[in-house]
């Protein structure tokens, strides 16, 4: 499987980038560099990718028509081992978030901005909670957008009536502290590996 995982990662990056080196992609995979080198040399030998040139700081690697079939079946096959682990962390966030709020009516936000945010709120959008938005400390808010939503800074999250703070990423305590001063409650979800 981890075999698997590497020929799908470098198959993708050499068809974005034929051009990356081997520094580069043993630094992406976080492997060593020989591994990748035998990675490479491999898929090669199986018609996956070809080498152009042979001078290492201008070498190039092009995907083949093989090496996309292959790339696009690794992805389906990931694809298929992950939805059901996927189904069951939604279905999970799902329980968590009504024995948290007791069946009650309450406001959501949800602070971070990962993987997880984004599965969270794929939750939140099928149960019928009023959702106050994306939530995050106003030094790491950015242009950058998630699912259509502005990121909010946390200090203008208020606690009128019920809200539950969904925390999808980890939150410095003193954060947590402010919020039961605010009176709202926070559930963590961070012990997902999405």
């Amino acid at each position: 499987m981890k075999k698997e995982h590497n020929d799908f990662q470098i198959l993708k990056t050499v068809e974005a980038d034929s051009s990356v080196s081997q520094r580069k992609l043993s630094s992406q995979m976080e492997l060593n560099v020989a591994s990748v080198n035998f990675a490479l040399k491999r898929l090669i030998q199986k018609g996956f990718v070809t080498k152009e040139g042979e001078n290492p700081r201008r070498v190039k690697y092009h995907i083949t028509p093989e090496g996309l079939r292959k790339k696009t079946q690794l992805a389906y096959k990931f694809f298929d081992r992950n939805i059901p682990y996927y189904n069951e962390v939604r279905n999970d966030i799902e329980a968590r978030i009504v024995k948290a709020t007791d069946g009650k009516e309450v406001s959501l936000a949800i602070y971070g901005a990962s993987e997880l945010s984004e599965t969270t709120f794929t939750v939140v959008t099928k149960m019928s909670y009023n959702f106050l938005g994306f939530y995050i400390e106003d030094s790491k808010i950015s242009e950058a957008k998630i699912l259509n939503h502005n990121f909010k800074s946390l200090d203008l999250l208020k606690g009128d009536g019920k809200c539950l703070l969904l925390l999808t990423d980890k939150c410095p305590s003193d954060v947590l502290k402010d919020m039961d001063n605010k009176n709202i409650e926070t559930l963590s979800l961070v012990d997902y590996n999405i």
